[in-house]
This record gives C-alpha cells, structure tokens and sequence, in this order.
C-alpha cells in the first residue's frame, strides 16, 4: 500500500505532489517568524498602552488568561475529532497521533502563508503520504471548510439580530472596507487566471517552440489525469456524506460551533482579564470581521494587516489606554501561542525518518 502511494505520489504533477514534508519547513520557517513577531507586539504594547496599566499587570486576575489559554488551544481538540469522525466514516483508521499532527499543521501552514490559504494542502499531502486517495484527502481536508460556512451562516445572522450591529459605525465601516477589497481580490484573481489561460494557449499552441509545446503537451495531460481521478474520487467520498453521513454531519457540526465559539471568544477572557466592559455576544461578532479582513492581507499570517484590523475595528469599543496592551494580547494568544506550541508539539510528535519528515 505504502509504496502504491509513493508511486502515486511521484507521477503526480509538480503542482500536486503532497506537502506533507513542507510542513517540516513550515515549522522551521515558524521558528524565525514568531521572535520577530513577538518582538513587534512587546514594542507595539509598550508605545500604545498607558503606563499606569502596564504596572498594574501584576495585580490583574490570571485565571482568565488560564481561561484565554483554554480557549485558544479547544480548536487543536474539535479539529482532530472532525478530522477522526470524517476518516472513520471513509474507512481510514489513521492513528490519533497523526490526526494532531494534520491538525496542527494547519496553524503552522498560517504561520507561513496568507491566512486566505491556511493550511489545507500541507494537511491533503500528509493524509496522502497516510495511504489515502488523493480524492478523499481532498475531501477530509475541504469538509471542515463547508462546516464553517454551515455554521457560519446559522450564527451569524443571529448574533447580527442579537447585538444589533447594523447600527454600530464599526460594522458599516468594515463592510465597505471588505467589499473594496474583495473586489481587488477578485480583480487580481481575474487578471492572474486571464494570464494563465493566455499563456498556456500559446505554450500549447506552439508558439513557443516544439520543445516547449511538448513539455506543455505532456504536463497539461497528466495534470488532467491526475485531475479527473482526484474529482471523481472527491465526488465518491461527497455522495457517500450525503447519502450515509448526516447524523456525522450533524456531530461535526455542533463540534464545529464549540471550534469557533472558543475562538473568537478568547477575546472575550482577554476583556475580563483587562478588567473593561464589554458584550461577549458583539465581541465574537467582530471577532469574525476581524478574520474576514485579515484574509485579505497578503502577508505570512496576516502579519501587520491583523493588528490593524483589531485595532480599526475594537478601538472605539476599547479605552484609548488599552487598546495597544489589548491588541498586544489578542494577537498572542490566537497567533503566537498556537502557532509557537503547534509548532514544538509537531516537533516532538515528528518520527525520524517519517515519509513526510523528509519530503
């Protein structure tokens, strides 16, 4: 089996050979990116928050950051147990080990790639270095994505109609900021597979010499063979869900809304602990228009876009004092820690000489 895999693996194209060993370069990339983020958020803390706060630190009640802590890693759990339910469900009896690790490269993919890609494919090329078809890997690694929109499109709304947030100035603000630049997104993306489709008609063409054509010629077709098999394995792994796996879809679903709650509400310990009013309801809310707008921003785990976008969308919600130390905070406790733990449990959780070790 492992070597059908392998050989799989290797007739794949470039474009789709597993990443499960970039995950090893995730973690080491990650080793470099948080000292320096940490290192801009102690510079940021100190120059925006008030003094007389940050020498009352001591005093301030820690259990909520015990709590914050709690919340940040819950998602490490609801993650491995989606990705358990749905592998059980297509046959695959993947060690719980493994299915940490697959969960944890997800927070060390977002380490070293914009937040609107994530980790998925580092996640799709360990489960096929894991014996599973590249269709159901696909499958596994896109289920969690329609829970959130499931989920998302339930919550919501309701919390909307709950906080009244369309009266909020922050809200409005947000949503036009978002739709500017969801339509650049959609520009660049439109001008980018525009490009691609132009340059691959004249390579197919042979408008750039028969060598060049032939490569085009040979590339295009395993790609498309590669394609069809991983879409029609996708599509059998898809029907299965929906004929045999809505009880599983209803599990995972309330696993998903525990995922998000204990997400976005680590702000919420992070308020208690800094001692200021505050709507946890609202709170979760804008936690999510926080992560829609650092989707938009280019950099290696939204960095720099994501205290911005904390800090436009919290600071007339936040004392003028505290939004510095606040913003500090939030972005250590849902990128840093995870990021920082995810990346040292991943390496003692490593097996030397692993196929995705050393990929």
């Amino acid at each position: 089996m492992e070597a059908h895999v392998r050989d799989a693996a290797a007739d794949l194209p470039f474009t789709l050979k597993p990443r499960a060993g970039r995950a090893q370069r995730a973690f080491r990339m990650a080793l470099v990116v948080l000292p320096l983020g940490v290192l801009g958020n102690v510079a940021y803390t100190w120059l925006a928050t008030d003094r007389a706060l940050l020498h009352s630190l001591g005093a301030l009640p820690r259990g909520y950051l015990l709590a914050a802590l709690a919340l940040t890693l819950t998602p490490w759990l609801t993650g491995s147990l989606r990705l358990l339910v749905w592998s059980r469900f297509l046959g695959h009896r993947l060690p719980l080990v493994e299915l940490l690790r697959m969960t944890l490269v997800i927070d060390l993919g977002s380490a070293v790639s914009p937040t609107a890609i994530g980790g998925e494919a580092f996640r799709w090329g360990m489960l096929v270095r894991h014996g599973v078809k590249p269709g159901e890997a696909a499958t596994l690694a896109l289920m969690p994505k329609v829970e959130d929109a499931t989920f998302f499109l339930i919550a919501l709304p309701v919390a909307v109609v709950w906080t009244s947030a369309w009266r909020l100035p922050v809200v409005a603000s947000s949503t036009r900021l978002m739709s500017s630049n969801a339509l650049t997104v959609i520009g660049v993306a439109a001008a980018v597979a525009i490009m691609t489709w132009l340059v691959s008609r004249a390579a197919l063409g042979g408008h750039g010499g028969a060598r060049a054509r032939h490569f085009s010629l040979r590339v295009w077709g395993r790609t498309r063979r590669r394609l069809g098999r991983i879409a029609d394995d996708a599509r059998a792994a898809f029907t299965l869900i929906a004929r045999r796996g809505k009880a599983r879809f209803a599990l995972t679903l309330t696993i998903t809304a525990a995922h998000w709650i204990a997400r976005y509400s680590v702000i919420s310990a992070l308020a208690l602990f800094l001692g200021f009013p505050f709507d946890p309801v609202l709170f979760w809310l804008l936690q999510w228009v926080v992560f829609t707008m650092m989707s938009f921003v280019p950099t290696p785990g939204a960095t720099g876009g994501a205290e911005v976008a904390f800090t436009a969308v919290y600071a007339t919600l936040l004392p003028a004092g505290v939004i510095g130390l606040a913003t500090a905070a939030w972005r250590t406790f849902t990128f840093y820690v995870p990021v920082g733990l995810a990346a040292l449990v991943f390496a003692l959780l490593g097996r030397p000489g692993a196929d995705d070790a050393t990929a």
